[in-house]
């Protein structure tokens, strides 16, 4: 039994690392999903981690939502700010003009991306790891579960997005 816990042991650890961005998950290294809205304690996490884009995925209406301070602040740390809402069940659309921003970023960029409560937020990182990265889909969903992705609706979105194998 001791034996076996030794051998459990660096995964553990692994596992209990806190993230580089306080109530994030890092999805690939560099590409954080965020739940939530950032903070100043996030701020000072993007600006330490060298964060090159932030990706807003609320919608008009959402609680806390204030995307000229957030772009300010982000403008003051030199990070772009984009704001792109979608919805609980975002059509393929979305997902494919997501996945495209993120495939042309510049080498070395870092992206965090966030919603409310990370369920959009992840179910884009998944879409990206699975059809742009070539993740295996199980390994993928279990990301972005750990990441956020809690709806039944946004899941089958993003099952029924990456089934049909979109480019």
């Amino acid at each position: 039994m001791s034996r076996a816990l030794i051998l459990l042991l660096p995964a553990l650890v692994l596992q209990a690392q806190d993230s580089a961005i306080p109530g994030a998950v890092e999805v690939r290294p560099g590409i954080f999903v965020h739940r939530g809205v950032p903070d100043e304690e996030t701020y000072n996490a993007i600006r330490k981690q060298h964060v090159t884009h932030v990706i807003d995925l609320r919608r008009d209406g959402e609680p806390n939502l204030n995307c000229e301070s957030e772009a300010s602040r982000l403008q003051e740390l030199g990070v772009q700010y984009m704001r792109y809402a979608i919805t609980r069940t975002p059509p393929a659309g979305d997902f494919d003009f997501l996945r495209s921003f993120l495939r042309e970023l510049p080498r070395g960029s870092k992206v965090v991306i966030h919603c409310n409560d990370g369920n959009r937020a992840s179910a884009v990182a998944c879409s990206w790891l699975v059809l742009d990265k070539g993740m295996p889909l199980e390994e993928a969903m279990r990301i972005a579960k750990n990441a956020g992705l809690q709806f039944p609706e946004t899941e089958q979105a993003l099952r029924r997005y990456i089934s049909k194998g979109r480019v």
